[in-house]
């Protein structure tokens, strides 16, 4: 999917086979061209992305004669925005709105109608609602009376609202349809809207219902306890992923599960700014040919001097044999980060003019193309749900993090790994976190060896079960990152390109979910994978320590490392040399995010540490905000021990071993001194001797 601000374009598909950002501004990627049916010339179209969640029912029961009501529970967050709200609109027969609740541009709770001459009506109340309170919210008109009346009631105050007006209401029949959280389309008494979301309200709607009669306000008063299914609105669609399962108006705080008081979590949180799908068409397409092989490649554009490329990545063909070595690509990761925005992290980049900072200053004004889960909803509130099917404007090869020492991260930071392997001629497939999740262990197992991208943060429970009986089914992990196996992430049951994350209440995080609100949709308690019994240590032997935009620093070999059984890790190394202190991130193999090994958070018995970095990164790396627990001035490199990254070897008892390097910097040091230092030697003997182990499982 394209969108292009010029006559025309040229595409192509190549396949990438290296390099990634360099601090000195040489090329950041080589590539070769695939012909295909896609080379030719495109006309330029700019496309449309319009953000915004809500609900949409269309089995509402009609209405004939026009008379209606309309209630629901609202939780305003944004309330004065200058542009109706809406929180429940009921369209006629014709499709076009006919009532409206809402909230006006100055946040008063409002009421359109259709007036008999063919205009739109409209009752205001008393005054603004507040952000962050629950209000029972209700509405009716009557065309038969010509009455209209409007209803609010914050949830702690002993009385009501109540306006009541004579009004010429058309009568029309309402219909079988209608929006939660949404306008509508159609004129109503704001304008004429160009989509439903131009109405987009933000905040939580607990309980709407719409009933085919007009009650008087004491009729709609009486609805405030929601008992009963009298209209309820219980067959909602939901677009553009709403947080649901959130505390509702009679949430008591006994439960924080939603399982287990479900009454109690009812409610939905609507987000002018929720993206699940960009919608844009397709462009063009690529049948991607049976023999291609397995790897990175890319549709690349070009306009005049102007060029993008659009990253993808093929796994081998149904029935192909497999290479030895499996590249596992962190797709969760970087669909996670996309479209990255942390105004606090721009700002301490020093003023310069990076890709990254580039990307921040148009991701600030263009929220509408979907937000990073590191970032804030307009209303404050955390970003919880994040789609594959948006623009990933800072998923790109050449992409650097200004805060990282103007290196690649993520896509563009995996890059350093292929652009290795590509070189010393390794032969590899990439298979994604997506096709773990949904093949599990069936995928891994007739590799010899799996290898991480630098950042697998971001991992389902279904991708830990597969990698666990990988592993203890004999095979060999080699995990080249840091900062793994991090974060609770579910895929949405009816989207799989939807990921959900709820970063909860503790630890290291952007943003801090609501009290009660730190279970996923499916049930899943979110947080921390350590908070569920499964810290990274356990699976890889090392697990977050330490964060930091400092130098970065070598590893120093200890006893361990001169153990018989690692000897083939080391080769060609010599026992004092200080492995990785250089690199194109920070300036060493162990920087930016980094892991160490914890016999208390579930590193196995017996796991040899073969290097360390302890006392050598200095206070601008931080320990784990959730290992501390208490405040404190000495959680600092220079002070704690903890702030270490471990380079570990552990052996499973079926016979399968793992070895990990505990640093996101870690690939950013192969290509060093033209990719001859140990950095390449350690990664190369080991993927060599994976590949030797595990040579009868690919026979």
């Amino acid at each position: 999917m394209v969108s292009a601000d010029v006559a025309s374009y040229e595409a192509e598909i190549v396949r990438i086979t290296g390099r990634g950002p360099r601090p000195d501004g040489s090329p950041a990627l080589s590539y070769v061209r695939v012909p295909s049916e896609v080379d030719g010339t495109y006309p330029g179209a700019v496309q449309q992305t319009v953000s915004g969640s809500y609900g949409t029912c269309d089995q509402v029961r009609s209405s004939a004669a026009g008379e209606g009501s309309l209630v629901a529970w609202a939780y305003p967050t944004l309330p004065a925005l200058g542009r109706w709200q809406g929180i429940l609109t009921w369209l006629g027969q014709d499709g076009r709105p006919a009532l409206g609740l809402g909230l006006d541009g100055d946040g008063y709770l409002a009421l359109s109608y259709r007036h008999a001459d063919g205009g739109a009506g409209l009752l205001r109340g008393p005054g603004p609602l507040e952000a962050g309170r629950w209000y029972h919210v209700a509405a009716s008109a009557s065309p038969a009376s010509g009455r209209v009346v409007l209803l609010s009631r914050e949830r702690a105050a002993p009385m009501a609202a109540v306006v009541t007006s004579s009004a010429d209401v058309a009568a029309a029949e309402l219909g079988t349809r209608a929006h939660v959280a949404a306008l509508g389309t159609g004129p109503l008494a704001t304008g004429t809207p160009t989509s439903v979301v131009d109405g987009s309200y933000n905040g939580k709607i607990d309980r709407p219902r719409l009933l085919g009669r007009a009650l008087d306000a004491a009729g709609l008063a009486g609805l405030a306890d929601g008992a009963g299914d009298d209209g309820a609105l219980s067959a909602l669609a939901y677009v553009n992923s709403p947080l649901r399962r959130v505390t509702g108006p009679g949430w008591s705080g006994r439960a924080l599960d939603w399982r287990v008081c479900p009454d109690e979590y009812q409610a939905v949180w609507y987000h002018d700014d929720d993206l699940a799908d960009a919608r844009w068409p397709p462009a063009f397409a690529w049948r991607v040919p049976d023999d291609a092989r397995s790897g990175m490649y890319a549709a690349r554009l070009t306009a005049g001097d102007r060029e993008d490329v659009i990253s993808f990545y093929v796994r081998p063909a149904p029935g192909a044999r497999p290479a030895p070595l499996a590249v596992l690509v962190p797709t969760f990761t970087y669909t996670i980060y996309a479209n990255f925005y942390h105004p606090a992290r721009w700002v301490t980049a020093n003023g310069g003019s990076t890709e990254d900072e580039a990307a921040n200053a148009f991701l600030g004004g263009r929220r509408e193309l979907g937000l990073s889960l590191y970032c804030k909803h307009r209303d404050g509130s955390g970003v919880a749900h994040v789609s594959a099917r948006r623009p990933m404007v800072d998923q790109r090869p050449w992409h650097r993090i200004a805060t990282r020492g103007n290196a690649g991260r993520e896509l563009s930071g995996d890059l350093y790994l292929l652009d290795w392997l590509e070189h010393e001629g390794i032969e590899y497939d990439t298979i994604t976190d997506d096709d773990l999740h949904a093949e599990g262990a069936a995928l891994l197992m007739p590799y010899a060896g799996v290898v991480t991208g630098g950042h697998p943060e971001y991992v389902s429970e279904e991708m830990l079960d597969a990698l666990g009986a990988y592993v203890g089914a004999g095979g060999n992990l080699a995990y080249l990152g840091g900062n793994g196996f991090y974060w609770v992430t579910t895929v949405a049951q009816d989207a799989p390109h939807v990921l959900e994350v709820r970063r909860g209440r503790s630890g290291s995080r952007t943003w801090t979910g609501g009290p009660g609100e730190g279970h996923h949709t499916a049930g899943e308690p979110g947080g921390h994978w350590v908070d569920r019994g499964r810290a990274p240590q356990a699976l890889v032997g090392v697990g977050f320590a330490a964060q930091g935009g400092g130098p970065g620093a070598g590893y120093r070999r200890t006893p361990d490392s001169h153990d018989p059984r690692v000897a083939f890790i080391f080769a060609g190394v010599g026992p004092d040399e200080v492995i990785g202190d250089f690199g194109l991130k920070l300036g060493a193999a162990a920087a930016d995010e980094i892991d160490r090994a914890d016999a208390a958070l579930g590193t196995p018995p017996g796991t040899l540490v073969l290097a360390t970095t302890r006392g050598a990164h200095d206070d601008s790396y931080q320990r784990a905000v959730e290992e501390v627990e208490e405040m404190t001035s000495r959680a600092g490199g220079s002070q704690s021990e903890h702030v270490r990254a471990d380079m570990t070897y552990l052996e499973t008892p079926g016979g399968g071993s793992v070895f990990s390097v505990g640093s996101i910097a870690w690939t950013a040091s192969l290509s060093h001194d033209g990719y001859a230092n140990n950095v390449a030697a350690v990664t190369r003997n080991v993927l060599r001797e994976f590949a030797r182990r595990g040579a009868g499982r690919i026979a």
